[in-house]
């Protein structure tokens, strides 16, 4: 009985079509002076904290996959954009370094310009990216916020919301606790980002009938962007947040410790 409320919970988080349409007619207004070409210098612009260059020469592999990674006439997520911009980062760099901070202000300059977040002024949020690439074919980033709490509204600020099971069913914002880790690798054609830590979806889920349901917290523990679509698989349960600002039964808390939700969906931030 539990499990199949905790299912419903977690299945209602992603985005369905529709909202992956509504989204697409605002990308399409955006993309007018967008440049692929000051992406690519904002990339190579990059340096750590030391002042070292990430690129000491131009790559025309990681070129030709940028700009097929920005090619407007693609639908592709800006999550997607994200995550595999930073794998990119990372496997063609040609620094010296297993382990560094990349400066501040030019990670901002490209997270502005790459268009990667719906929101253009969250960047500014950021205070530090580092990056562990001791095992090159999974690279570990973390990123830290200028505050302990900092929230990214999806869906342009309006939510995605759907009415099920009894009661409305409202994805609000993604939580950030201070700062957010994650790893990255390849699945054959797809980048995978897991083992994700720091970050909650919030918003309001759960179910009316037998049994009644209210959860506020959920964790993504990872996302398979498929390549050259809006689509990803989706890996999720129930946050431990929950548990620590929200009463529950102790069976509730039990069962979500180890139920994991997979669902292959279209999602954006």
């Amino acid at each position: 009985m539990f499990k199949n409320s905790l299912l419903v919970v977690l299945v209602l988080l992603f985005t369905s079509p529709a909202f992956a349409i509504e989204n697409r007619a605002k990308d399409v207004l955006e993309t007018t002076d967008f440049s692929v070409d000051q992406v690519l210098n904002d990339v190579y612009a990059l340096v750590d904290s030391e002042n070292v260059k990430l690129f000491d020469q131009k790559n025309e592999e990681m070129d030709m996959e940028l700009i097929s990674l920005f090619d407007t006439s693609i639908l592709r997520s800006k999550l997607e954009q994200f995550y595999t911009m930073l794998f990119y980062i990372s496997s063609y760099a040609t620094i010296d370094k297993n382990e560094f901070t990349i400066d501040r202000d030019l990670t901002i300059k490209l997270l502005i310009s790459s268009r990667v977040f719906t929101d253009r002024e969250f960047p500014q949020n950021i205070s530090n990216v580092f990056l562990s690439r001791e095992n090159r074919k999974t690279p570990f980033y973390k990123v830290s916020f200028s505050s302990d709490r900092v929230e990214l509204g999806l869906n342009y600020g309006d939510g995605y919301g759907i009415v099920k099971v009894g009661m409305e069913q409202e994805a609000q914002a993604l939580v950030f606790y201070g700062a957010f880790s994650f790893k990255l690798r390849k699945k054959v054609e797809n980048v995978e980002a897991y083992d994700f830590d720091g970050v909650d979806i919030y918003g309001n889920f759960g179910s009316r009938g037998i049994v009644n349901v209210d959860v506020n917290y959920v964790a993504v523990k990872s996302v398979e962007f498929h390549k050259e679509s809006e689509m990803a698989l989706v890996k999720a349960k129930v946050s431990r947040k929950e548990f620590e600002i929200n009463k529950h039964t102790w069976l509730l808390g039990l069962v979500t410790r180890f139920v994991t939700d997979k669902s292959l969906q279209p999602i954006d931030w």
